[in-house]
This record gives structure tokens, C-alpha cells and sequence, in this order.
């Protein structure tokens, strides 16, 4: 009884306890992993592809909460991979897969690769093509009908219905991200940024602080090596364990092969340990640190450009960036490749043969009807111009085929569907195709389909399908070249080329013909027109055209300029080009009155050739105050002007009379430029400076005068007048200046501003040629001296010498008289010591004996006392 309540308690217990769990079962949120991929996990995807590989699936699904390692694997090589093409399926992929499908069925993994997309995707595709064939085939049986909206939504057939699941959601399109997303999808792309973000990691972290301290503790244990050992205690080295060292070797390494290339240098590379280096400085700078140094690296080097650059920067910036876009539009030019066209079909001798042909036949009906020709005889001449009917006749079509792409569709589709053999039924009906299908190989057939010629002669045109006896068939070109047969004499069914003995029964019968129409032709008549024979243009050799250098062209180009420059500053006249003075506003009109003036009473050619230089004068005048205006007045430069300037040609005809002239008025009919100018040489000299001096004088006589607005003579003018005229040159010439000063004073303040730094090199190169130029002098003054001391030295030097030359001699001999006394002296000291050192021994001697002497005596005298 005891046993059985207790096992009811314990049941009891039991019973709560899973209740209990149940209820906490309950509260705990399950995720089940896949489902429709969003935009934010395919970016997640991809950062953590290029952050992790394309082999630790594992690595990044964690970072995808509801992916497993095996969906983000299938997401990558499904639709992410770049190299996946998801554009429209072309019509030589759809016949490859068709053929592929029939070879290799089921095996789309094995058809992927070769037709170019994935397996899901040639999957879909084969279904589709599939469906479209059932559905052509209920359309042509009436099964189905367009209008009816049941049968357009059977192209969704494999599509999905409400309340079904994607089984292959890898496969598709990306969901926009919702405007709010839910908490733990925010938890996941804050996770995975973070993550990301550490391109570190604390691996490496740990890693390289182990090392360190490995590093760290090898260095304190040679120092305690060495210490024991400086205090006479040797340690007992430990033997190394049998085996590989990890941190120093590489296990399975396997040697590359030798190559062709030394890698000496390669292997001598010594990678040092980071001994000594902190750990921030194995972490290397943040991300925030080095953008706050380019920060303060741009600011300083805008202040410096700022402070050492002036306006002239901008300027060449400017031409550099023209420059570099010249180079660029000229690279752009170079890489355009020539226009291949292929050769055509009609070559230059073919048309020159149909010309001569359509003019052959024009010149014989004329001729018939220029002799008065009877109708029978226009009647056998025929209308044989070639290009007649092909004047109105359109582009022909091409001819019809089958879509290969369906009829291999439809057999496919037949052949899934088709019953087993035990029944004894009729095959598989296949949709038989005139042409083929193109799948004879491993690879389509891709025929080129060429616009027929209506200029192609059928009976010579090899290409041309001949017609058959039950009519055209599908893939045949018919014949639509009208035949050149005006007489009707042929049949209209009647074929070309057939055999060569038809050709050649053909051709008799044509000669036949022909003899027998010659022969029914009136009797000639005597009348030749003969045709003068064309000289031949002598053929022009063809020019190589060669794209000219860049550099080439711009000098021709610039010196092309500069003669047009030079042109443009001959063709001034000479007043301009001496910089004469000249009137601001020319009054052509007036001024041209005035110089007719003179020659108004007279009559002649003189007078009439003076009229028209008056008015060349006056109108030359005129184009000189419009296109070179004097600087102040209030005509633009550059202005138009109606002059009509002389040709180059008429003015070089003009030079070239008047040097004629020059040359015989001097006697030297003939003469060349060089030879006029060597004897007019003095003379044109003499012409500039008489020229100078006279228009001085003459420019010191005229003064001009407010009331006519024009330069005349003093003496022609009333004291009063020439006073008012005076005091307004005076005016005139006070306004010029300080227009003028104030005009150099923007000049020198704008110069000063362009040109300050300018200025400053030029002070520091002045002060440095200066010093420069004083070490000169002071180096040709060192050397003239040294060189007067050199001479002085020459001429005093070798009294000196032979003087010194003396006292050397009188010195050696001394020397050696000394030597001598020295050698005597030394020999006596010598003599002296050794007779010394023998009375020392002597003495020694001496002093032994006698101590031997005194010892012998007391003997002597301790004997006798003992003897008494």
C-alpha cells in the first residue's frame, strides 16, 4: 500500500512538471529558417561573401537568423552570383536546350554549365517552352480559345495559388524592405553592420597579444640564462620532443617547382617578429584618426597653395585640364576602328558590262528607226534593258521557314506523354520538318538568311533552288528573276540548268533562231557612223589614306597661323605699320573733296589717275580708322569695314611692275632683289634718315586746330588761332597724361600683385649674383696676387736656395765632426767603465780573501785554546 501511493504521488509529480513546461513551452517564440529572401539579407549575403569566402556557409548564415548554411549557399549560386544571366532567353538557347533535353534527360545540372544559365532556371525554361507547345496544339484542335479569360490564365499553370508556399524561394526576386521593420530584424542588421565591421577580429586580437608574450618570456628566459651563467651555474638544456614545430614550420608543405625566374631574392626575405611593439600599434590607426590626419593635411596644403600661388595657378591649371581634354578626345578618336564593309556582290566591271549592254540595244533600235525600218523589223527587236522592270520591282522576300524552336517543343512533348509498347499502338506522331530541325551535331545549325539578288540570272545563278515538279517547297527559293525572253519564244514553265546537255540543245536552238532572223532582215544599206575612239583616262593611283600624327597636325596647323598672322600684318598699310599719326574719325566724303580740290579744274588722264588715288586714299583711310583705331577713341577694334582689300596676287603683280621699273630706271633691267638692294643699299639708308629728319621738321610746323578738327599748318593760321590751337594741344596733352599715369598706376599696382613674388626671386637671384660676383673679384684678386708672388718668387728663390744649400753643407759637416768627437768620447767612456767594473771585482776579490783570512785565524785560535 505504501509502494502503490507513493507511485501515485510521484505521478503527480510528474504530471505538473510537464504542465509546468508546457506553459514556459508556450512563451518561448520558434523560428522556422527559410521562407521569401528580403533586400536586407541578400545585402547581408553579399558583405559576408566578400568578408568570409564562398566556403564558411556556416560563418555567415549565423548571421542571418532565419537562413540556414545550405538556403544562403543555394541564394548565392541561384540569383546572387554575378555571373548569372537573367536576361531574355534567345532563340539559339532555347534550340540548344530543346537538343540537350532530348540527349541528357532529367540531367539539368549537366545542361546548366553548357547552355550558360542554372539548372532552376533551364528547368523553368523547358517548362515553359512545353506548355506553350500544349497550348498551340489545343488552340489549333479548338480546345481553347484567346477570348476566353479561363484559357489566358492557363499561362500561369505552374504558377502559384493563393495559400501555397515557394518551395524554390532562392530562386527569386528579393521583397522590398518594409518602412518598419520588426525588432528582430533590426537586431540582425545591427549584429551582422557590427560584425562586419571588425575586418580584425578578436582572433587576431588574442593571437597577436600571445605572441607578444611568447616574444615577451623568451627574452626574460636568455636573460636569466645569462645571469646563472655569469654566477658559474650552468642550466642543463632541455632536449627538444621528436615531432614538428607548428609555429615555425609549415606541415604538408609541398615545394612549387623550379620556374625560369630567380626567386633568390624572395627567399632571403626576413620577416621580423613585432618584438617591442604595442598592442595599438599592432591594430594599427582607426578609421576616425586617419580621416582627422587627411583633414589636416588638406587644410595645410590649401594655406600653402594659398599663400605661394597666385593668379597665374588658375591660368595653368586651366591650359592643363584643356589640355588633357584635347588628349582625351584625340585617344577617343584613335580607338575608332575603320568600317569593314565586305566586298560587293557587283564589281566595277560588271556594270561597266551591263551599261554596254542597255546602250548596245538602244543604239540598234535607234539606228532601225533612224533608216526608216519596217514594223517587222522593230518587232524582232526586243526590249533587253536589264535594269528595266528592276527599276520598279520592290525587295523581294526571303524565304519562308518553320520555327525550329516550336517543332522540337511539340516532339518533346510527345515524346513525354507517349504510352509503352505492350499496347501495339501507332509511334509517337513527330511533326515532320522539311529543312531539318539544324540538330545534326552536338551544336545547331545557324543558316544566314541573304536577301535575294532580281538582278541574278537564273539560267548562270549556281545558289538558286531549281523548281520542283509538286511546287515549291518550304525551305526552296522559287525563282522570281523574270526570264529575258521578249520574243516568247521559250515556254513560261520551262526550267534553266537542268543538265548540260539541255544547256548546249538550248544554245543550238538559240543559234538556229537567231541565223534564221538574220536571214529574213532587209538588204543593208551603205551608211557607216563611225565613232570616235575614247582616249582612256590614265587611271589615278590610288591615294593610301594614313591618319595624320597628332603632332604633325598641330605644327602644320600653327605654322598654317602664323603665315596667316604675317599675311595679315603685310596687307596693313604703311602709315599703320610706321605708327605715322592719323586722323581718329575720318570724314571720307570731306576728305575726299578736299584732296580733289587740286586737280577740280583739270582734265586728262593725269588728273583722272590722281582722283583715283585721291579716292583709294580716302577710302584706305577710312578702313585704317575702323579695323586699326587709335587707341581712346570711342571705335571698337576690330570693326567692320567696307574696303575691299587687294589680292595677295594683284599687290605681288603691282611689287613686281614697280621693281621692273626700279630696275631699268637704274639701267639694271633684270635685276634680281639682292642685286637692287646692294646698289640702292647707301641710298635706302640715306632715304630712312632723310625720311626722320623731315618729318621731324615738318611735324614741328603743323599744329592742330579745335575749329576744324584737323592737323594744318602754323602759318596758315591768326595768331588768335594759333594761340586756341596751342592751349588745346596743351589740354590734350595733359588729359593723354594723366590718363596715362592713371593707366600705369592700375598697370603697376595689378603687375606688382601678379609680379610680387616674381620680384622677390629676383632680389634674392640679384643679392646672390652680387655675392657671387664679388667672390669673383675677390678670387682674380687672390690670383693676380699669387700670380706677382709666383714671379717673385721665381726671381728671389734661387739665391735663397743656394743659400740654404750653403748652410745645409756647413751643417753636415759639423754634424760630422761632432760625430767623430762623439765616436771618441764614447769609445773613452767605454774604456773607462770597463776598467772600472774590473777594480769592483778586484775589490770583491780581495774582500773574500780576506774574510776567508780572518776565518782561517780564528780557527786557528780556537784550536790552541782548546788544546790548552
Amino acid at each position: 500500500m505504501v509502494s502503490l501511493n507513493h507511485l501515485i504521488s510521484a505521478w503527480g509529480f510528474i504530471a505538473y512538471a510537464s504542465k509546468k513546461d508546457e506553459a514556459d513551452h508556450d512563451k518561448v517564440r520558434i523560428i522556422i529558417k527559410g521562407g521569401v529572401w528580403r533586400n536586407t539579407e541578400d545585402e547581408i549575403l553579399k558583405a559576408a561573401i566578400s568578408k568570409y569566402g564562398k566556403n564558411q556557409w556556416a560563418r555567415i548564415s549565423s548571421l542571418l537568423v532565419r537562413k540556414t548554411p545550405k538556403q544562403c549557399k543555394a541564394r548565392w549560386y541561384e540569383w546572387l552570383d554575378p555571373s548569372i544571366k537573367k536576361v531574355e532567353w534567345s532563340k539559339t538557347e532555347d534550340e540548344k536546350l530543346l537538343h540537350l533535353a532530348k540527349l541528357m534527360p532529367t540531367q539539368w545540372r549537366t545542361i546548366a554549365p553548357i547552355v550558360g544559365r542554372t539548372a532552376t532556371q533551364c528547368l523553368e525554361r523547358y517548362q515553359k517552352l512545353l506548355d506553350d507547345a500544349e497550348a498551340k496544339d489545343n488552340e489549333e484542335l479548338g480546345l481553347g480559345s484567346g477570348e476566353n479569360p479561363e484559357a489566358q490564365a492557363a499561362e500561369g499553370v505552374r504558377g502559384l495559388r493563393a495559400g501555397e508556399i515557394d518551395t524554390d524561394p532562392e530562386t527569386r526576386a528579393a521583397r522590398p524592405d518594409p518602412i518598419d521593420m520588426d525588432d528582430d530584424e533590426k537586431e540582425m542588421l545591427s549584429e551582422a553592420r557590427a560584425r562586419l565591421a571588425n575586418t580584425q577580429g578578436k582572433k587576431a586580437k588574442r593571437k597577436a597579444r600571445e605572441r607578444q608574450l611568447e616574444e615577451a618570456r623568451r627574452l626574460a628566459f636568455l636573460q636569466k640564462k645569462r645571469e646563472l651563467k655569469a654566477a658559474g651555474i650552468n642550466l642543463r638544456i632541455k632536449p627538444k620532443k621528436k615531432g614538428m614545430d607548428y609555429n615555425a614550420d609549415i606541415p604538408f608543405e609541398k615545394q612549387p617547382a623550379p620556374g625560369f625566374y630567380d626567386v633568390t631574392e624572395e627567399r632571403a626575405k626576413v620577416f621580423a617578429a613585432p618584438v617591442g611593439q604595442s598592442l595599438r600599434a599592432l591594430e594599427g590607426k582607426r578609421k576616425q584618426e586617419i580621416e582627422e590626419q587627411e583633414e589636416k593635411n588638406k587644410k595645410r596644403k590649401g594655406n600653402e597653395d594659398g599663400k605661394g600661388k597666385s593668379n597665374q595657378t588658375a591660368q595653368f591649371v586651366a591650359a592643363r585640364e584643356a589640355q588633357i581634354k584635347k588628349l582625351k578626345e584625340q585617344e577617343q578618336i584613335i580607338r575608332r576602328r575603320k568600317l569593314n564593309l565586305p566586298m560587293p556582290q557587283v564589281g566595277e566591271a560588271e556594270l561597266e558590262d551591263i551599261v554596254k549592254i542597255g546602250q548596245a540595244g538602244e543604239m540598234a533600235r535607234e539606228l532601225v528607226g533612224a533608216e526608216g525600218g519596217n514594223e517587222a523589223t522593230g518587232k524582232l527587236l526586243g526590249d533587253y534593258e536589264s535594269l528595266g522592270q528592276a527599276k520598279m520591282a520592290r525587295t523581294p522576300r526571303t524565304a519562308p521557314t518553320e520555327d525550329n524552336v516550336m517543332a522540337e517543343a511539340r516532339n518533346l512533348r510527345n515524346m513525354t506523354n507517349v504510352q509503352t509498347p505492350l499496347f501495339g499502338q501507332e509511334n509517337t506522331p513527330m511533326h515532320g520538318m522539311e529543312a531539318g530541325t539544324g540538330f545534326e551535331s552536338a551544336t545547331p545549325r545557324h543558316g544566314i538568311a541573304a536577301t535575294p539578288n532580281p538582278l541574278a540570272t537564273p539560267a548562270r545563278d549556281v545558289l538558286t533552288t531549281p523548281r520542283t515538279v509538286a511546287g515549291v517547297g518550304v525551305g526552296a527559293t522559287p525563282m522570281r528573276t523574270p526570264m529575258r525572253d521578249n520574243l516568247a519564244i521559250n515556254e513560261a514553265a520551262m526550267g534553266y540548268g537542268e543538265t548540260p546537255m539541255d544547256e548546249k540543245r538550248r544554245a543550238a536552238a538559240a543559234r538556229r533562231a537567231l541565223k534564221a532572223g538574220f536571214a529574213a532582215l532587209p538588204r543593208p544599206e551603205n551608211n557607216f557612223e563611225l565613232a570616235e575612239e575614247e582616249e582612256e583616262e590614265p587611271e589615278e593611283e590610288e591615294v593610301v589614306m594614313t591618319e595624320e600624327d597628332a603632332a604633325e597636325r598641330d605644327a602644320r596647323l600653327k605654322a598654317a597661323r602664323a603665315e596667316e598672322e604675317r599675311r595679315e600684318l603685310e596687307r596693313r598699310s604703311s602709315v599703320v605699320k610706321r605708327g605715322l599719326p592719323r586722323p581718329a574719325n575720318i570724314d571720307a566724303l570731306a576728305l575726299l573733296k578736299q584732296l580733289n580740290l587740286a586737280t577740280a579744274d583739270e582734265e586728262g588722264e593725269i588728273a583722272a589717275a590722281m582722283r583715283a588715288v585721291n579716292l583709294e586714299v580716302s577710302a584706305l583711310m577710312k578702313h585704317d580708322s575702323l579695323a586699326h583705331p587709335l587707341p581712346g577713341t570711342s571705335v571698337p577694334g576690330g570693326s567692320y569695314s567696307e574696303y575691299d582689300m587687294p589680292e595677295d596676287d594683284f599687290v605681288g603683280a603691282a611689287k613686281d611692275a614697280i621693281h621692273a621699273e626700279l630696275a631699268s630706271a637704274m639701267g639694271l633691267p633684270g635685276a634680281t632683289d639682292e642685286q637692287l638692294r646692294v646698289a640702292i643699299g647707301a641710298a635706302a639708308e640715306d632715304d630712312e634718315v632723310a625720311f626722320a629728319t623731315s618729318w621731324a621738321k615738318e611735324r614741328e610746323g603743323l599744329v592742330f586746330s579745335p575749329k576744324t578738327r584737323s592737323w594744318v599748318e602754323a602759318d596758315s593760321l591768326s595768331p588768335a588761332e594759333l594761340s586756341q590751337a596751342y592751349a588745346s594741344m596743351v589740354i590734350t596733352s595733359r588729359e593723354r597724361m594723366v590718363a596715362e599715369a592713371t593707366k600705369a598706376a592700375k598697370s603697376e599696382k595689378k603687375l606688382t600683385k601678379q609680379l610680387g613674388g616674381y620680384a622677390m626671386l629676383n632680389d634674392k637671384v640679384r643679392r646672390s649674383i652680387v655675392e657671387v660676383m664679388d667672390e669673383i673679384h675677390q678670387s682674380k684678386r687672390d690670383l693676380e696676387t699669387f700670380l706677382l708672388l709666383r714671379t717673385m718668387e721665381e726671381a728671389a728663390g734661387p739665391a735663397r736656395l743656394e743659400k740654404k744649400r750653403e748652410e745645409v753643407a756647413i751643417l753636415e759637416k759639423r754634424e760630422r765632426d761632432l760625430q767623430a768627437r762623439y765616436a771618441e768620447l764614447n769609445d773613452e767612456r767605454r774604456d773607462g767603465t770597463e776598467r772600472i767594473e774590473g777594480l769592483e771585482e778586484d775589490k770583491i776579490v780581495l774582500s773574500a780573501q780576506a774574510a776567508l783570512d780572518a776565518q782561517e785565524h780564528e780557527v786557528q785560535v780556537d784550536g790552541e785554546v782548546n788544546g790548552a
